[in-house]
């Protein structure tokens, strides 16, 4: 077994360390091993990129690569270069570091059957490249990797590299006492990341000193940049999400986000710094870069730049999910939505490429729902759900965001997590194997709902906790927060906690816990009593946001309908009141527009108000955004996976496909055709049991819809059309009319 091999020096910033070792190998020989790195790392066979990693997951364990490396091979010398990115703390929080850079290889190499170990050791070789130093960047958050400045040709600095220790997988982690390794090891659970083919920018202005590029559509992704300029000039590579242009009084602002044409048009953001040797020379990032225009600057006024490309790099979805219609509008939206949370699911599910970098509970709850409607890989999804739920603390609280080295609270993201579990299984399914999965995290799930009763006041609401309280990016609330939450109880959360609690429940039933699930259902009923006790307004006859605020929300009412406060005709006028302008009601932002939709469906008011939802996205269309903003009020990120709800609206609405059961062992397909002004639309729409179809057009008054299942998949299909008349599905596949 290979040893863990790390440097004995304690770097005090973030350097590159390589790590190398050459070996000999006949023809035909193969190759395959495992690989790990603290902190990143590149793992090159050849000079070719064989993986990276380790992939983000959790302080409690390490994630390690294994690959096939034949390809790479060659006869005769070979040669292994691990290129290490350690970062020191107060960078890049989402990835665990330990005192040292280190690196383990375990490798077998196989000719005729007899195999050799290629491992390391202390005969692997090192050298810190100190020819680079690393920046954050301007309005960049620690979060994110540092950003590279390349002072010339490399400057190789031999270090001393020892054994460490032995890891032994067949323990996970653990020796015979039950004492964790220094790196408690485990196979990666997705795969790498998908690298497109290079694509070059397109210049679109230019100046004195400065180049401007666009990719078409914004990307993440990782950067080529080859280029010739005077010895010790210097060159800048910007990476920006749109152009700002001044209005009338000198303020900037966002408009369109193309507006290179403008004459006050900017590029402001994040950057690398390379300075000229006087030779051809070349910049690889060594992270991706988030960006949908790049703006060069250089000194040298005779600077060539050879080459600029970029490759897309993202999770490798599978797109099995696909939407197209009537309307080229909303299929461009679909094309947004599915870019959007491309742009944000890399090895977790991030809020916004750009900044942050982060997995948020609250983001991820709809990233998830929204990738499961993309595609039927399901392994990213049970990794955030299992990530998220590594980072409870000991009052049962989860993080707001994890992996990460610094501790976020947000109340309301846990409950989020809750809800995202039983999505998860909603749409996974009840096979053993993935009950097994989910029944592993209800201890979590118990402490988490736990979490909330300390706060309980003693009218029976959730009070005030010392964490961040926040709701929604509504303006005019400080940080999110609604006015009075800072001293009070804020219904939302109570309406959660019950709308939680009724999840909860349902797994329980799930999993053959009928006591604790009537548990449950009793805490979300006595929530619910208390919250139209103190926070209904009788005069207005809505709920307010706080118990002693005379302020209201779409948040109260969408949280009241979803937790079943209130129901049925009920619930669908409460909605009307919402929307009717009797009293000025705050809006919710894209992130809570999915639930606002829901709550819509659940009471029978989805025709009369989900178009008016879609405006927003609209407008971004008008703004030329090729992602969905953060949100709609001065939008800071431009790209921010909790905005593509279209994703849903037009797989589970449009095309009506929805889980009654969990993992489609039954389905019902309702389309809704009279509600967006369209002639025809289809799509596909993954599940466990294979890809189901749908496609309907309206014709002479008529409604054609044409349903296919997947071939000898075991799933009940009730259809609905929109006359009413209800059909059981038992055909693979089947047309159906009616009258509109």
């Amino acid at each position: 077994m290979s040893h863990w091999i790390r440097t004995d020096e304690t770097p005090s910033a973030p350097k590159f360390y390589y790590f190398e070792k050459e070996f000999e190998a006949p023809k035909g020989a193969t190759l395959k091993a495992s690989s790990c790195g603290d902190s990143r790392y590149h793992l090159y066979l050849n000079g070719h990129l064989v993986c990276e990693g380790p992939c983000q997951g959790s302080q409690y364990v390490t994630y390690f690569e294994t690959e096939d490396l034949t390809p790479y091979l060659v006869e005769g010398k070979n040669k292994l270069v691990a290129k290490v990115l350690y970062v020191t703390e107060g960078w890049f929080i989402s990835v665990y570091r330990r005192s040292h850079p280190a690196f383990w290889f375990d490798g077998t190499l196989t000719v005729d059957g007899v195999e050799t170990s290629i491992g390391t050791d202390e005969s692997w070789s090192c050298f810190r490249e100190d020819a680079c130093s690393f920046v954050a960047g301007p309005h960049c958050h620690i979060s994110i990797p540092p950003f590279e400045i390349w002072n010339g040709a490399s400057l190789p600095t031999p270090v001393v590299c020892r054994n460490f220790y032995q890891p032994d997988l067949r323990r996970k982690g653990f020796n015979l006492f039950g004492l964790n390794d220094h790196y408690v090891m485990t196979p990666r659970p997705i795969p790498q990341m998908e690298t497109e083919d290079e694509k070059p920018l397109k210049a679109v202005r230019s100046g004195e000193g400065f180049i401007e590029f666009d990719t078409v559509k914004y990307t993440t992704a990782k950067v080529h940049f080859t280029f010739k300029a005077k010895a010790g000039s210097k060159v800048r590579i910007i990476y920006t999400e749109c152009y700002s242009v001044e209005n009338e009084q000198g303020q900037r602002y966002k408009g369109r986000r193309d507006a290179y044409d403008h004459p006050t048009a900017r590029i402001d953001g994040v950057f690398d710094i390379l300075t000229a040797t006087g030779e051809e020379q070349t910049f690889d990032s060594f992270w991706y870069r988030s960006f949908r225009f790049a703006r060069v600057e250089f000194e040298d006024p005779d600077c060539e730049i050879k080459r600029f490309t970029y490759a897309s790099y993202h999770y490798p979805l599978d797109h099995a999910g696909s939407f197209s219609c009537s309307n080229p509008r909303y299929n461009e939206m679909w094309e947004i939505s599915r870019n959007t949370v491309l742009c944000c699911m890399h090895e977790m599910y991030v809020d916004c490429p750009y900044y942050e970098q982060q997995q948020y509970d609250m983001d991820s709850a709809l990233e998830m729902l929204f990738t499961m409607r993309m595609g039927k890989d399901l392994r990213m999804p049970f990794k955030s759900v299992t990530d998220l739920a590594h980072s409870q603390i000991q009052d049962g609280m989860l993080q707001a965001n994890y992996p990460s080295v610094m501790i976020q609270i947000i109340p309301d993201f846990t409950l989020f997590w809750v809800l995202m579990l039983r999505d998860y299984l909603r749409y996974a399914g009840d096979a053993p194997e993935e009950l097994t999965r989910v029944n592993a995290l209800m201890g979590t799930v118990q402490k988490a709902i736990e979490a909330f009763v300390p706060y309980m006041n003693e009218d029976g609401l959730i009070g005030v906790t010392p964490y961040w309280h926040f709701v929604d990016w509504v303006p005019g609330w400080h940080a999110g927060v609604p006015n009075g939450g800072f001293t009070e109880p804020i219904t939302v959360t109570s309406l959660m906690f019950a709308a939680a609690c009724k999840a909860a429940a349902e797994l329980c039933d799930a999993l053959g816990r009928p006591g604790l699930a009537t548990d449950y259902r009793t805490r979300a009923e006595a929530t619910i009593d208390s919250v139209k006790k103190a926070c209904y307004d009788d005069e207005v006859q809505l709920f307010r946001n706080t118990p002693n605020t005379k302020e209201y929300s779409q948040h109260t009412t969408l949280w009241a309908i979803l937790s079943g406060a209130v129901t049925g005709e009920e619930a669908g006028a409460l909605m009307d009141r919402t929307f009717d302008g009797h009293v000025p009601v705050a809006v919710c932002s894209f992130s809570m527009n999915h639930y606002m939709f829901r709550a819509l469906e659940l009471s029978g008011r989805y025709n009369e108000y989900a178009p008016k939802q879609l405006k927003g996205w609209e407008t971004m269309l008008d703004w030329h955004c090729t992602t969905w903003c953060e949100n709609p009020d001065s939008p800071r990120s431009e790209c921010h996976g909790w905005s593509s709800a279209p994703t849903y609206e037009f797989s589970a609405m449009v095309l009506g496909v929805y889980p009654t059961s969990d993992g489609y062992n039954s389905v019902r397909i309702k389309p809704i055709v009279d509600c967006f002004e369209l002639d025809w639309a289809k799509g596909t729409v993954p599940t466990p049991r294979g890809i189901i179809s749908v496609s309907w057009e309206k014709k002479d008054g008529k409604l054609i819809l044409d349903v296919t299942l997947p071939e000898g998949a075991d799933m009940d299909c009730e259809v609905i059309l929109p006359d009413g008349q209800v059909f059981a599905q038992n055909d693979t596949s089947k047309q159906y009319i009616c009258n509109l």
